[in-house]
């Protein structure tokens, strides 16, 4: 990386990659600390042994300290970021990958509910008018979670954007799940309920109508599907624990349904495909393979599966 000796912005925003990249790795660092048992967890200093010799940039697994990495994340950001102030608005976000999250996921994220933002949104001044303007809101019950935030005041930092980005293209990973539940839990209760979920889906079901020709999937169908999926221990009641058990494949498809329309019915082919890769394998194996084997065949083609994250990087 000598390269980036005198290139102050690239260099800057690489080491800002590296320490956020190791902080969201570590899990649950959400107030910028990390415990020791975390900085074990992901053998940091194994990390910079491995990269004495320096870093190749095509190596098969790059890791945290992967320069190519670093250059989708600046350019992914670079890309929205329309006026070049190193922050991004409600309205930046609304682009990425042309508009597929819904605007109140948008909202969530914006409003640091994912991750508290280092650029704190600022709150409307209380006074009658405020007030007034509030109860109207809440008159008309399109305010039931409104937390007293004004969305324009609110900003994306080039590192909160790292959080959102790696929790967007890999929704498996422990970081990941957590971060969409918290945008999710509206009241902040550590529960996902019906109330919750209804709220977000509402938008998804607009634009089922607006941009969808087929059949429209609706909410009471969906949550028994996905009910039988999580399982979870209190019906109508999801909490994080919950989703933890649920296996890495059911996890994109539980959050998309609620805030990424497009990735929603995309699971769907990519879920039917899958399902032919692995119906071919079992025929291919029987019945000269006990069926123990095969059982044990599938489930290392399903761990040998590229990570969402990596493969996204790689494009």
């Amino acid at each position: 990386l000598e390269f980036l000796e005198g290139q102050g912005q690239f260099l800057q925003s690489y080491t800002e990659t590296v320490v956020e990249r190791i902080f969201y790795a570590s899990g649950r660092s959400w107030d910028g600390k990390m415990q020791l048992s975390q900085f074990r967890k992901i053998n940091v200093a194994g990390i910079l042994g491995s990269i004495e010799d320096g870093i190749d940039v095509n190596i098969s697994n790059p890791g945290l300290f992967s320069y190519k990495h670093f250059y989708v994340l600046f350019c992914s950001f670079f890309e929205l970021d329309l006026n070049r102030d190193s922050m991004l608005d409600a309205r930046d976000l609304l682009r990425y990958f042309n508009g597929t999250l819904s605007r109140r996921i948008i909202s969530r994220i914006m409003m640091g509910k994912g991750k508290p933002s280092e650029h704190a949104p600022k709150r409307p001044p209380n006074d009658a008018k405020a007030k007034a303007k509030a109860e109207k809101r809440r008159a008309k019950g399109g305010s039931r979670y409104d937390l007293n935030v004004r969305l324009s005041d609110c900003r994306m930092t080039y590192t909160d954007f790292i959080w959102f980005l790696l929790s967007e293209i890999d929704k498996t990973s422990p970081t990941a799940v957590e971060y969409w539940f918290r945008c999710l839990d509206l009241d902040g209760d550590g529960v996902l309920s019906i109330y919750e979920l209804e709220y977000f889906y509402d938008e998804q079901i607009s634009r089922m109508e607006e941009e969808m020709a087929g059949d429209i999937i609706m909410l009471d169908d969906l949550m028994c599907q996905l009910s039988d999926l999580v399982r979870p221990e209190h019906e109508g009641m999801i909490t994080l624990k919950d989703l933890r058990r649920v296996p890495p494949t059911i996890i994109p498809v539980f959050f998309d349904a609620f805030m990424n329309l497009s990735r929603f019915v995309e699971h769907e082919s990519r879920t039917s495909c899958l399902q032919r890769q692995l119906a071919q394998l079992s025929m291919r194996a029987l019945p000269k393979t006990s069926f123990e084997d095969v059982i044990q065949m599938r489930i290392e083609f399903l761990a040998s599966l590229p990570n969402p994250w990596s493969e996204f990087a790689d494009l």
